[in-house]
């Protein structure tokens, strides 16, 4: 089950190829099968179906190297590359939040729950500019699987998508309701730039 995934990301791919070509060249093929092993076993437990499709897709951006033409997502964020994925987990997980964090993988907040420090349940996806993250909750509790907002001044709240495949399908419409070159983009709505990538107003 896709849960959405392949008609979201093809309606953003096809956008892009038509028109913002810098941006759509700044994706990566489906990930490695071993990239994804190897991620899956640091992180030592099952990651999320709509994750692992997303994968099969496309293995994110190079966010050091394209981070001015690369793909964002509506909130800004660039798709990270499992290989990056894996970097960002071990780096952000250094210092667990030691209001949730416990030996043996166990958590004291549920998924959903609003923490100061970075929880190592969260997997971080996506990455800004500025250094925040997009991270999938796999805390226990009915909000399992729910894309969490961390930055490090503020900590981790939910984000405005229970879902990747919600954050793709309203990625999806934004860039639907495109209305071209000559209209002034209304915010948080698609712009192409001079140098024909995408941003967001």
């Amino acid at each position: 089950m896709d849960h959405g995934i392949d008609p979201a990301w093809e309606r953003i791919a096809t956008w892009l190829r038509v028109h913002s070509p810098v941006t759509a060249a700044t994706l990566r093929p489906p990930a490695p099968a071993e990239e994804v092993r190897a991620t899956q076993n640091a992180l030592g437990q099952p990651l999320p179906a709509e994750l692992l499709r997303w994968w099969s897709l496309m293995d994110g951006v190079d966010d050091d190297r394209d981070y001015r033409t690369a793909l964002t997502l509506s909130s800004g964020h660039m798709p990270l590359s499992v290989a990056r994925v894996r970097e960002e987990w071990a780096d952000l997980g250094r210092f667990p939040d030691e209001d949730c964090c416990r030996p043996g993988g166990h958590h004291l907040r549920s998924a959903g729950d609003v923490t100061f420090g970075y929880c190592t349940a969260l997997i971080p996806f996506c990455r800004s500019i500025d250094g925040g993250v997009l991270a999938v909750d796999l805390r226990p509790g009915p909000k399992r699987g729910w894309v969490m907002d961390w930055f490090a001044q503020q900590g981790t709240h939910p984000s405005d998508w229970a879902t990747i495949g919600a954050m793709l399908t309203d990625t999806a419409q934004r860039l639907d309701r495109y209305p071209g070159p000559e209209t002034p983009p209304r915010p948080g709505h698609p712009a192409i730039r001079d140098d024909g990538a995408l941003i967001w107003s």
